[in-house]
């Protein structure tokens, strides 16, 4: 899975190049973005996952581990630049109450911005 990882202020903005995350890659997903927040020193995480269409369960849930790793660092998690389809998943299992959304990244570096 191709993740390109960028230090943006106090945010590591992780964007994920792959058109879909599901529970082949949900795994592998998780620790390497988890990694590279692990060695950025930021204090916030952003997933930028404009060229991803599908999400299962599993990369999910693998995104609520990834929220879960950033709180208990103390930063907060967001993500942005959502697929229709992505949006949907998000809206359906009611994640837009523990994610923050955003519409595009500059919308969430203005509100991730410490």
């Amino acid at each position: 899975m191709e993740l390109t990882a960028t230090r943006e202020g106090s945010c590591l903005v992780v964007e994920v190049g792959a058109a879909e995350v599901d529970h082949t890659v949900s795994d592998d997903f998780k620790d390497m973005v988890l990694e590279r927040f692990a060695g950025s020193s930021a204090a916030n995480l952003l997933l930028d996952l404009g060229q991803v269409a599908f999400m299962d369960s599993k990369a999910i849930g693998a995104m609520v581990s990834i929220r879960k790793a950033v709180a208990n660092h103390g930063g907060r998690f967001a993500i942005c630049s959502l697929h229709p389809h992505v949006a949907k998943v998000i809206r359906v299992v009611t994640l837009g109450t523990i994610f923050d959304v955003f519409p595009d990244k500059a919308a969430a570096l203005t509100s991730l911005a410490v």
